[in-house]
Parts: structure tokens; sequence; C-alpha cells
């Protein structure tokens, strides 16, 4: 079995907590996520089912899309409402304060306002390729460690900044005077959490993620999803999208058996020019895929079951 699955992931689990459950439920040997999920976030969470598993890497360079939600006013040590307080410009009554609704309701924010029209005009500066600084709770690798193991540690490191892009980052309601939602476009490898940081840093003040929803990740959008509750009560089948329609922009070839027999034993055949990524079937079962070659066909990513 070979195809993937587009769950949509509930907030409070982890992504590794969803393909052990649908692993489980099915009797799968070989499956995994593509783009982890924070246990906070929800949204778009494509699982691969079987050699599908093998495709990720044509997809790391797609779009990723978020709505996310920022309270301003005070930080947390994770950057999101699952840490620990740790900078506060409001009357906050303990740093030891679960973060929920009745926290909100009992913070004075008398003395605290952020308008829409100065973060609107720091919003530019945010966008395109920038520098930045991976969140310490995070599953960075330092010497060997996870970081998130070494800030509950106590433990002081630094993280080195890396060069990400911001396509979109447009604020979209406000919420109250201190909560304001965005919407982000951005590449692989970026953090939604440090977004907020270092927006708050433009504007003189702090921020921590309380919401985060992922609705778009390239090839996979919310109109193809399924609730995980959804698929946990169906038939697999019913809800497994071949690579064919994930990757349909991908060129498609149909080979004999001769030629059959020379791509699964590693040769070269000569071909037309291979333009572009193309699927290599055979009687209609997808063997692999070839990149681009000049007069020659030979598989990159062997697929067949």
């Amino acid at each position: 079995m070979i195809g993937f699955l587009n769950i949509y992931k509930p907030s409070g689990m982890t992504s590794n907590a969803v393909v052990q459950k649908v692993k489980k439920k099915f009797g799968l040997k070989k499956i995994g996520h593509m783009g982890t999920l924070d246990p906070m976030a929800c949204g778009l969470l494509p699982l691969g089912v079987g050699k599908a598993t093998r495709l990720f890497d044509y997809m790391l360079s797609k779009t990723k899309s978020y709505r996310v939600i920022f309270d301003f006013g005070y930080e947390t040590d994770t950057l999101d409402i699952t840490g620990k307080i740790t900078n506060s410009q409001i009357d906050i009554v303990s740093s030891q304060d679960v973060i929920n609704e009745e926290f909100y309701n009992k913070i004075n924010f008398s003395s605290f306002e952020i308008s829409e029209k100065l973060i609107k005009s720091k919003l530019n500066q945010l966008v395109g390729k920038i520098s930045q600084v991976p969140p310490k709770f995070s599953a960075k690798n330092v010497s060997g460690e996870r970081a998130y193991n070494l800030a509950r540690a106590g433990i002081e490191f630094e993280l080195k900044p890396k060069e990400i892009e911001i396509y979109k980052l447009i604020l979209t309601k406000k919420i109250s005077k201190f909560r304001y939602e965005f919407e982000v476009a951005c590449s692989s490898g970026t953090y939604i959490r440090a977004i907020g940081r270092d927006l708050a840093k433009l504007l003189g003040t702090y921020a921590t993620m309380s919401f985060l929803e992922r609705f778009d990740l390239g090839l996979f959008n919310m109109d193809n999803s399924i609730k995980l509750e959804d698929l946990l009560n169906g038939n697999l089948n019913d809800f497994m999208l071949s690579p064919l329609q994930v990757l349909k922009d991908y060129d498609i070839i149909n080979i004999d058996k001769e030629t059959y027999h020379d791509l699964i034993n590693g040769k070269f055949v000569k071909s037309e020019k291979i333009n572009k990524n193309t699927f290599v079937l055979y009687n209609g079962e997808i063997l692999g895929i070839a990149k681009p070659r000049e007069n020659q066909l030979k598989l990159d990513t062997f697929l067949k079951e």
C-alpha cells in the first residue's frame, strides 16, 4: 500500500501520537508524518503510507500557511501558552499561572494596549528572507542534545540563526486590546512562535503564541483533509490519496516489459528528454520517479511495493 493521508490533527496531541494511532488501527508497517506540528497546534499533518514516505523530500520546498494568535504584553519560556511566564509588561498575578480563559480574565490590562496601526507598520520588516533564531524549546540539536532538554534542565546555550523566508504576514483580526490574529505563509524551517517574539521586539513589548492552525501545506489543503477521528472510524482506502493525485504536476510515462527489467536493475535507458520530475508506470502501477535528464531514463526514487 502506498499513498498519503491528509490528517487534520487536533490540538493536544503530538504528531508522533497521530502516526502511532493510525499505524496501530490499520496494522501498517511503514508510516510517517511530514512537517511536525507542536502538540498545542492543530491543522494539516500529512502522513505517508508505505514508500510514499520517500516522496516527502520532493515537497520540502512547498509553502506552509498558518493562522496564529499572538498575545502581546507577556512572554513565556516556550514562546507559547504551554510555558511559564518569564517577562511581562502587564499586571500578572503569578508567573506560575496556567494560561487559560480564567488567566485572561484576571489580568489587569488597564495600563497596556497595543494598536492595530502600530502592528501593521512593523509587519513588512519580517517579510522576505530573514535571519531567525529558533526558540530554545525546540528540537534543534545542540552538541548531540535536543535544545528543549537543555532548556528544561536550565542549561544556558545559544542557537545559531537560520535563514528562512516569510512570503506573507498579515494582521487579519483584532480579538482584544492585547490579542491579534495573523495569517502567515512561510518556508520550511520557520518557527511561528519566533515570529511573535521578533514582532514584539519591533513593537517594544513581548508576545506569546496562544493558537496555531496550519491550513495549507504545499500540495495539501483543507479541502482534501480528514479529521483523525473520522479516519479511525472509517475505511483506510476511502481516504488514501495516490501520489499521482498529490504530485499532479508531474509528468507520467508508461514503459514496456523490457524497459521495466532494465530500470529495476538500476540501468539507464535511452529515452526522449525528461523535462521535469516524472512518474514511471508499468502495467498501471507506479514504479518510481525519474528526474530530468537528457535522453536518458533512470529511477531516482523507487516506489514499487
